[in-house]
């Protein structure tokens, strides 16, 4: 798996452990690729020096 795959890979993990305020998921795993794939790996691979997978989620948390 190369670099950007992995971060991809971490920053879904993370949305599917988000839980909402009555604990349950906020997404589904569906949902929460269709939003990840919506970075493109540019995107990504411009971010990686300066954002870690935690960034990018929370980001993507509060769309």
């Amino acid at each position: 798996m190369d670099e950007i795959q992995e971060f991809r890979a971490a920053v879904l993990k993370i949305l599917l452990e988000a839980k909402d305020k009555k604990g349950e998921p906020r997404f589904t795993e569906s949902d929460a690729k269709r939003l990840l794939a919506e970075l493109r790996d540019d995107e990504i691979k411009d971010g990686l020096p300066f954002n870690t997978p935690e960034d990018v989620a929370e980001v993507l948390l509060e769309v």
